[in-house]
């Protein structure tokens, strides 16, 4: 038998009763006793004055025992076992429903969708809830976001949210769910709380639960006062692999371009319980159209995957959307994929030169200068300005999207902050080294430990065995993995691959320091404490290399800053330590390098979750821009950044698909589709593989009864009422506070009316 209280706090109500006490201690002290002759003659007698004291006694004892139970009652034990097992019927409930809203529950093969059917199983089960009984609803995806955020007892609240679920998209989280569910119904005030989970019986959503989950579910569980039980609904009852094919996540060489630049868009088609090959039709689409040319027939082995590959030039600037898709079958959400691309006229870079030579043709940026804005190009696809290392400075920055550092020695402390407040709002930076370079100040300052700008800690200079004619040190052709340099895997003659390297420096990600001055720490430390200061906290992520040399030494390196993007080449971008600046390659190299730095200004892809950002004028607000969400809400932009870099911002994208952000037209336009700016939020596509939880994996599910299988809510119930034995105590607490009420009164009135006519005989005259 166990016991506990729903509201335990209320048990410090217990110190009232000795209010009672306090009260008879005061009395007998308010007034003096003051003896006179006649009072021996009305003295009360030995056993009438005994009978009086312990009538006071038990009356002061029948007032504690009231406040006593209150403060109980209020407290709302309950107990289990023992005699519950004899008199508890079913319990009044608080439920949580969480629904699986993810996109494998909208497979077509059946009449009903698995959502459909979880959505009319919740129904089902809110209309045999009792007048008493409370219930939440989540909804579990990509993200977990509660419709019913607290419990309620209106039910047509929750009928009209089930009516108002998106439709089935992303991934499920089921675990996160159940965990917000419990917290959900751990507010309770019912002494039956339970969890009801409606899913579709995929195995992949059960992925994570492992112990990490149960102990979550045991921590949650032991914090309530009453403990909740979980139960797992299965809406489908298939026990075979569903045959299904799924596009996978696009990858683009990269997401921001300009007009007639080309882009490349590479995913996967994959096959998951097919049982022979079959040939798929793939399409292309821009902007909701499909390319008659860019269609193509790809042959797809049973549980296999081929390889998918377009090209595409977009003639307008603007914002777009590219989509790869497959004809719909019958789980149509893994059947497109969509990536969002950003297309601007000539991308502005600012070339800082660190010869300080006074001849144009022996600077450090020459041919770089050459090849991204050459003179004869009326219309480049990057336009370069050049600047020396002394006179670059914030207003030589002007509206550039990314800064390339060439053998810069060193920057002076306001040329640092410059750069840093650049990439941390967004903008790319690029650095490339040679004989000018300062290496302790570009360790000490640029690396600081790691957390600074400069992505890898720069050791000795390194030269080539046999120098660069004999044997030369080539990049690496199998170290080229990322999308945006990939494509130099397979050059042709005299390309990226064939360019020789004579000098470079060394590097390495992660070296080994000595350990930093406590006296500097705590002064840093100090600044960052106070409220005032300037300083913040730019968040890094790690290093990877992009490229390497074929002696295995590292060519090119890049990481995150803030929302910016640092690459480091450890060699020179003019021809003193290699050749690379006389191959072809050279010039789509830079161009494919400063595309991808700078497309950490504005990321128009991400994860689910993830929040959208978008640069916007000085002088424009927040307020004047809105989001609209996959299914068509319009959602309120919020305001981010900071003065000389103001964004808008979107926290709320736990809906994958395809997002627009548009300007509010004036009062009294229409609003102007044609300059909306798309983003694409993205799930996890592992789902696609439909593999029902089978037999042995519901048993790891439900050992130790953590969880619970049911498949109708009259089996919950059933079981509620066959297994649950809580019952509260606080009405047969009420009860007995008005019997002691009503043995109060009377020996109140007792005692006020007849408490001393009972007097012993009086002694006789002498």
């Amino acid at each position: 038998m166990s016991f506990d209280f729903i509201n335990p706090w209320m048990l410090a109500g217990l110190a009232g009763v000795s209010l009672p006490v306090l009260a008879h201690l005061l009395s007998r002290r308010k007034y003096d006793t003051v003896d006179w002759g006649a009072m021996q003659f009305l003295e009360i007698g030995r056993n009438a004055r005994r009978r009086i004291k312990l009538e006071e006694l038990l009356l002061l004892a029948l007032r504690m025992g009231m406040i006593a139970l209150i403060a109980i009652a209020l407290s709302r034990p309950w107990m289990s076992g023992g005699l519950a097992d004899t008199f508890a019927s079913k319990p009044a409930c608080d439920i949580a429903i969480v629904i699986d809203s993810s996109y494998s529950t909208d497979w077509k093969a059946k009449a009903q969708t698995p959502r459909e059917q979880a959505v009319a199983w919740a129904k089902k089960l809110v209309d045999q809830l009792g007048p008493g009984e409370t219930v939440g609803l989540v909804d579990a995806r990509g993200t977990v976001d509660a419709k019913v955020p607290s419990l309620t007892r209106d039910r047509n609240l929750i009928r009209e949210s089930l009516d108002n679920l998106p439709k089935p998209s992303g991934s499920s989280r089921l675990n996160d769910g159940i965990l917000r569910g419990l917290q959900m119904v751990n507010a309770g005030t019912n002494v039956s709380r339970h969890v009801v989970v409606v899913t579709d019986g995929q195995s992949y959503p059960w992925r994570d639960a492992d112990e990490h989950l149960w102990l979550q579910l045991k921590e949650l569980r032991d914090q309530a006062s009453v403990p909740a039980d979980v139960w797992v609904v299965s809406t489908q009852k298939q026990q075979a692999r569903q045959n299904n094919d799924a596009v996978d996540r696009l990858q683009l060489s990269r997401d921001l371009t300009v007009a007639n630049f080309p882009i490349r868009i590479r995913t996967r088609l994959k096959n998951s319980g097919a049982k022979a090959a079959s040939n798929r039709k793939v399409y292309l689409e821009v902007d909701g159209q499909r390319l008659a040319d860019k269609t193509s027939s790809v042959r797809v082995e049973p549980d296999g995957q081929a390889t998918i590959e377009f090209e595409h030039r977009f003639r307008t600037p603007g914002s777009h959307v590219v989509a790869v898709s497959i004809d719909e079958d019958s789980l149509p959400g893994d059947d497109r994929s969509e990536a969002a691309v950003e297309i601007t006229d000539a991308l502005p870079v600012l070339l800082v030169d660190g010869s300080n030579h006074p001849n144009p043709a022996r600077s450090e940026v020459f041919f770089a200068k050459s090849a991204l804005s050459a003179v004869a190009n009326p219309t480049p696809w990057i336009a370069a300005r050049v600047v020396s290392s002394v006179s670059f400075s914030q207003a030589s920055i002007d509206n550039a999207r990314v800064i390339l550092l060439a053998n810069v020695s060193r920057l002076t402390d306001e040329q640092l902050d410059t750069v840093k407040d650049f990439v941390d709002g967004g903008g790319g930076l690029g650095i490339t080294l040679g004989d000018q370079i300062d290496q302790q100040w570009y360790n000490a300052r640029l690396f600081d430990r790691g957390e600074g700008l400069l992505p890898a800690w720069l050791e000795n200079i390194e030269s080539a065995p046999a120098g660069i004619d004999d044997a030369p040190i080539t990049i690496l052709s199998e170290s080229l993995q990322l999308p945006w340099i990939s494509r130099f895997q397979t050059g042709g003659d005299d390309g990226l691959l064939d360019a020789g390297f004579s000098r470079w420096f060394g590097s390495t990600l992660q070296p080994e320091l000595p350990p930093p001055n406590p006296d500097t720490q705590k002064a840093a430390a100090a600044q960052e404490a106070q409220p005032d200061s300037e300083t913040r906290a730019t968040e890094r992520s790690s290093a990877s290399i992009a490229g390497k040399y074929s002696n295995g030494k590292t060519f090119l390196v890049s990481r995150s800053f803030g929302r910016g993007q640092v690459a480091l080449m450890t060699s020179t971008l003019d021809a003193d330590w290699t050749t690379l600046p006389t191959r072809p390659d050279y010039v789509a190299f830079l161009h494919e390098w400063i595309f991808e730095l700078a497309s950490g200004r504005v990321t128009r892809n991400v994860d689910t979750g993830s929040p959208l950002l978008y640069p916007i004028a000085q002088e424009d607000k927040a307020a004047n821009w809105v989001f609209i969400d996959p299914d068509g809400r319009e959602l309120e932009a919020l305001p981010a950044g900071d003065e000389l870099r103001p964004l808008v911002r979107l926290d709320s994208t736990y809906l994958p698909g395809t997002y627009r952000l548009r300007k509010r037209p004036l009062a009294g336009a229409k609003p102007d589709p044609a300059h909306d700016e798309f983003f694409v939020v993205n799930f996890d596509r592992a789902e696609s593989e439909l593999t029902p939880l089978d037999e042995e994996r519901w048993a790891e599910l439900t050992d130790e009864n953590r969880l619970h299988r049911i498949e109708t809510p009259e089996e919950l119930f059933e079981s509620l009422e066959t297994e649950s034995s809580r019952i509260e105590l606080w009405h047969l607490l009420l009860l007995a506070f008005l019997v002691i009420l009503i043995g109060e009164v009377f020996m109140t009135r007792r005692l006020v009316q007849g408490g001393h006519v009972f007097v012993d005989e009086l002694p006789s005259a002498q």
